[in-house]
């Protein structure tokens, strides 16, 4: 009682702090004490079921004809199941041992929002004990820690509130808003981890997990389902992880199989726990272990069931075929069943021998003391074997002469060749730059051709965007253009290495990477090609023209940025202290950032590369159009009202 009565706290009132003062009413909220103190009163009630238990006052529920489990309740921090037969008895002593609970913790039942539910019992009978227990009737399914218990997983209409609720959560996101980087963040890190706790019990049908992983395939492409995108990369390239190409997006029904998977592991090696021997009295036991028989059991013990073989997920035995025992004292593995020996269990590599031995369930630890040599007593058969069937004993023996103890658990791991993962993901770059690169990588980005192949655009508009006649395709846009191709020269120039690149990225990649060091060279690389995808505002007649971004939104940013840092000459004496500190969007840090080095796209920088025709200002038309002109010209200097757009 002391660390509950000693306690204190203090308010703040417009900012300032009063006196302390003690608790007299319990802990405060958010205090660790009180889940404990909590769980320690319920702990009653868990005495007082036992006790109803023992002395047959309350009737449990059993499960398994033979060595059956007996559970009167279960308990989860505040949620409670009481369970027991349909009986009149059962009904006056739940509602005796919930008043008694009152009457010594000095807690409250509330009767109003418990529920009675039965299973394969009449609808009257409930109503009538739900009246007498003084709470209300409830039908399945119904919700407990969140699951919905007693549906059907295998209906679609299972799963609409799931899938609801993710689309109810992109309703808030506004897309066009977003960047690709942002997208995918939330993507992995929130659209992804929503369905977790459903797929951590249930096997979801194909026709669910092809709904979701649209859902999630239009909000990365930067659409949704009514407004839908052209998706530049397969959903399956995706979901590879990086180190093969992909971006590590999960793969929906390979994860819930690994959820599912993570219920058939306990099982093997948890043979004391409740839920357990739960299963061992219901579906029988085998080994110590609860028994595995296909096509028997519920909805959710089949999931489990096909889990374990492996059937519908890439026709693979993923996971029984990768359980390999380790064996120390060999009194838990079965010598005949579990692959203690080679990839497989020796029921399979010897299926005869198995079909004749006498103790199909007998352990590791019982064969090596009876002899498993030949002619050793461990062998016994249901009846005299063959000649043929002696000479698969002898060659059974050969192999148990070979047992390494040490064996240890396998796991799948499905391999990509992917040449180009060095050059990406790197943690210097934004991540938007390098999902750019790794689109570029796979050959994904929006080039005419691209576009041709995908019916947007006609043959007769394949010409590269320069005007050089040339069909526009990625090798020759970024490294083979007569344009953009000078730039790789000048940069060569610029690290002091004068060679001849190649015309294809993957090759243009490595060499230029190993110019001056793969760190550097990987970094120029990358914003390089960034820099150059973006494109340039185009006006109605088509000319292009050197802007601010092309709208008023864009346009107030610039001017806050520069209002901000108007001592720009700070800036290229070296001082960046100011930029970086500013607690502003960092999309007008890395503007201000680019102007400080001189790599905006005006008038005079494009002329210089062959692209604009003349490098005269378009806002004033006397002065060749520099990053400090456009700053400095009046017309971009006016201030913008906030009320006004």
């Amino acid at each position: 009682m002391q660390c509950v009565t000693s306690a204190s706290a203090s308010v703040l009132v417009n900012g300032c702090p009063t006196d302390e003062f003690h608790f007299e009413r319990g802990l405060r909220q958010g205090d660790p004490l009180s889940p404990f103190l909590f769980l320690l009163a319920t702990e009653g009630l868990h005495v007082l079921m036992e006790a109803m238990v023992s002395n047959s006052v309350f009737t449990p529920y059993g499960i398994g004809l033979q060595n059956s489990v007996y559970i009167s309740h279960l308990r989860f921090a505040d949620d409670t199941l009481l369970i027991g037969e349909k009986s009149w008895a059962n009904v006056r002593a739940l509602k005796a041992v919930l008043l008694l609970f009152e009457n010594i913790s000095g807690l409250r039942v509330n009767f109003h929002k418990s529920i009675l539910y039965g299973i394969n019992i009449n609808k009257s009978w409930l109503l009538e004990a739900a009246s007498v227990m003084c709470c209300k009737y409830g039908q399945l399914p119904f919700l407990y820690l969140g699951l919905p218990i007693g549906g059907d997983p295998r209906k679609l209409n299972f799963w609409y509130p799931l899938v609801d609720r993710i689309r109810n959560r992109l309703s808030g996101w506004k897309c066009k808003n977003l960047s690709i980087g942002g997208r995918l963040i939330l993507l992995k890190s929130v659209l992804s981890s929503i369905p977790v706790y459903y797929l951590s019990f249930f096997s979801a049908p194909s026709g669910i997990i092809s709904s979701l992983d649209s859902i999630f395939c239009h909000f990365f492409g930067g659409g949704c389902e009514d407004n839908r995108k052209i998706a530049w990369i397969n959903w399956d390239t995706v979901c590879l992880r990086k180190e093969v190409g992909g971006l590590g997006v999960r793969r929906l029904k390979e994860f819930n199989y690994s959820l599912l998977g993570k219920w058939v592991w306990p099982l093997l090696v948890e043979h004391d726990r409740l839920w357990s021997m739960v299963l061992k009295a219901k579906y029988g036991e085998e080994g110590g272990r609860v028994r595995f028989e296909e096509g028997v059991g519920s909805v959710w013990w089949r999931s489990l069931n096909r889990v374990r073989s492996g059937a519908g997920l890439l026709d693979s035995r993923w996971l029984k075929d990768n359980l390999i025992r380790k064996i120390g004292n060999g009194r838990e593995a079965l010598f005949w069943k579990d692959p203690w020996l080679d990839d497989c269990s020796l029921a399979q590599s010897f299926r005869r021998l198995f079909d004749l031995a006498e103790n199909k369930l007998i352990t590791v630890h019982d064969m090596y003391e009876a002899g498993w040599g030949v002619g050793g007593e461990a062998w016994k058969w249901r009846r005299r074997l063959y000649a043929w069937e002696e000479d698969l004993v002898l060659e059974c023996t050969v192999h148990l002469s070979n047992v390494v103890l040490d064996l240890f658990l396998m796991t799948q791991n499905v391999t990509y060749n992917a040449d180009y993962d060095r050059f990406l993901w790197l943690k210097s770059v934004p991540l938007k730059v390098n999902i750019f690169v790794w689109h570029l990588f796979l050959n994904m980005l929006r080039t005419k051709l691209n576009l041709h192949r995908r019916g947007v655009l006609d043959e007769q508009q394949l010409s590269c965007a320069t005007s050089c006649g040339k069909l526009e395709d990625l090798d020759h846009l970024f490294f083979q253009c007569d344009v953009y191709g000078r730039l790789w020269s000048m940069i060569s120039n610029w690290l002091g290495v004068t060679t001849a690149f190649p015309g294809s990225a993957n090759l243009h990649s490595t060499h230029f990477c190993g110019l001056g060091g793969f760190s550097r060279g990987t970094n120029a690389m990358l914003i390089i090609i960034w820099v150059l995808a973006l494109p340039a505002p185009m006006d109605m007649d088509g000319q292009d023209s050197i802007g601010w971004g092309g709208t008023s939104t864009k346009a107030f940013t610039i001017q806050s940025a520069y209002v901000y840092q108007s001592a720009r000459g700070q800036t290229f004496e070296g001082d960046w202290k100011a930029l970086w500190n500013w607690k502003g969007p960092h999309r007008i840090q890395t503007f201000m950032w680019m102007a400080a080095h001189e790599r905006l796209l005006t008038n005079y920088r494009r002329s210089k590369w062959g692209v604009g025709i003349s490098p005269m200002c378009s806002g004033c038309d006397r002065e060749n159009e520099t990053t400090l002109h456009g700053l400095d010209l009046q017309e971009y200097q006016q201030p913008t009202s906030r009320n006004s757009k």
